[in-house]
């Protein structure tokens, strides 16, 4: 990605969106492209977000036939100077299941359970609940107006270019 932004200026707001959010927004597509938004309280664990869900709900049908989707945190509206420029951060995301025997699952279980509560070990042991990996594929991160920049989540270290009228077209 052809840096012009240190990304070190953004790991800060990066890392505290992902920290302070217990939950991610999504925007799953069913097989038949109708859109659905969602959301699910998530771990963040080696670069991967984990979201424990049920086949019965709608995100959960669309992530197993449709596994790409788009992640969401955002700056909650009480802490808002302007409720036009949240901070926020999107990723563009591929989503595969987690074997429930791996050692994965069993780290990202715990990890979870520390964040959203002891429902987790409940919900963990149905039938019906997967827990999926969301492997990001490209980050965007707004910071209010004038201020968007895209990231390879993959790569923090080659940073991030800052979208205007003239490039964001190649970014969106």
């Amino acid at each position: 990605m052809n840096s012009n932004t240190d990304m070190a200026a953004l790991t800060g707001e990066i890392d505290r969106l992902q920290h302070e959010c217990l939950s991610l927004i999504m925007a799953t597509t069913s097989a038949s492209h109708t859109p659905a938004a969602s959301y699910a309280p998530f771990v963040h664990m080696d670069g991967n977000f984990y979201i424990l869900v049920s086949g019965l709900a709608i995100h959960g049908v669309n992530l197993k036939a449709q596994p790409e989707l788009d992640i969401l945190l955002i700056e909650d509206e009480s802490r808002a100077r302007n409720i036009y420029a949240r901070l926020r951060l999107n990723y563009r995301a591929m989503a595969s299941a987690v074997d429930k025997d791996s050692d994965e699952y069993g780290k990202a279980i715990a990890l979870l359970t520390e964040r959203a509560g002891k429902t987790v070990s409940l919900l963990a042991t149905l039938d019906d609940f997967t827990l999926f990996r969301l492997t990001p594929t490209r980050g965007t991160l707004v910071q209010g107006f004038g201020k968007a920049f895209v990231f390879d989540p993959a790569d923090l270290t080659g940073g991030a270019v800052q979208l205007n009228e003239k490039n964001i077209g190649d970014y969106r």
